[in-house]
């Protein structure tokens, strides 16, 4: 309950309250937080008080508004600084955020004119396009559409992307684990089927990503990505290190050798 007898408003308190358990994340990123009358019977305070804070707070980017769902708290923007690895998965799990992905499409195709100069293969090679939406929690993060030789992937599918994600099924089909990823970003107007994907406004400014991932000295994939801006900040380009997510793959590769 607030008290009423305190020199500021009911208002203010309970601001400060609904702000500190987001701080605290006694309610957690992505997480529903109590209906309006719940705060009313929680805290004292007329319904008007309530949804006046709460207003406030979604403005100010602390909360949003599912329309049919209720309030929420609001993702943090995931800010990538690629110290250790590139593994989007992993990053996310260090900000205690679950992450995942729907993939739209999984098909081989002629490898264009760019993507033979980009992986040193011939028009007569093949390449795999994969079209993928990224969530964090059930918020739509990201489109993104990768291309890898066939000659690294023969052999996978549908589930096993879906199982595995891309680096490793690219590792445990080729022995190529990735080193580096060379990163072009820049804000455009997202396209309009995109924006549809992404359930965003036709126009709506995004930052588009290429790039390129190495191994060995050889590219391995060639990622187009469009992503939500209020949602993501990158930095820099980085050298990639081992990762957990490779180690059982590796001890499965090597223990019959």
């Amino acid at each position: 309950m607030l008290d009423d007898t305190l020199p500021v408003t009911l208002q203010y308190q309970l601001r400060g309250k609904l702000l500190d358990k987001i701080e605290k994340r006694f309610w957690s990123p992505g997480s529903q937080i109590p209906s309006e009358r719940e705060l009313c019977d929680e805290y004292g305070v007329s319904r008007i008080t309530v949804r006046e804070v709460l207003k406030e707070l979604v403005q100010e980017g602390y909360l949003v508004r599912k329309q049919g769902k209720g309030t929420f708290v609001s993702l943090p923007k995931f800010e990538h600084e690629l110290t250790s690895s590139y593994s989007l998965s992993q990053e996310l799990e260090k900000e205690g955020l679950d992450s995942g992905f729907q993939l739209l499409g999984f098909k081989r195709c002629s490898a264009t004119s760019l993507l033979q100069r980009v992986f040193g293969i011939s028009a007569q090679d093949s390449v795999y396009e994969i079209t993928r939406l990224r969530f964090i929690g059930d918020e739509l993060f990201a489109w993104e559409r990768a291309f890898v030789p066939c000659s690294l992937m023969e052999g996978a599918g549908e589930e096993q992307l879906k199982k595995d994600g891309l680096y490793l099924t690219i590792f445990r089909r080729s022995g190529l684990m990735a080193e580096e990823a060379e990163v072009e970003a820049e804000a455009v107007n997202c396209p309009g089927e995109i924006a549809e994907l992404l359930q965003i406004k036709k126009n709506t400014a995004v930052l588009r990503l290429n790039r390129l991932t190495t191994a060995k000295n050889r590219c391995i994939e060639y990622c187009e990505s469009y992503i939500r801006s209020e949602k993501y900040k990158y930095k820099y380009k980085q050298t990639l290190r081992k990762k957990a997510f490779y180690d059982d793959a590796y001890s499965d590769q090597t223990e019959g050798k």
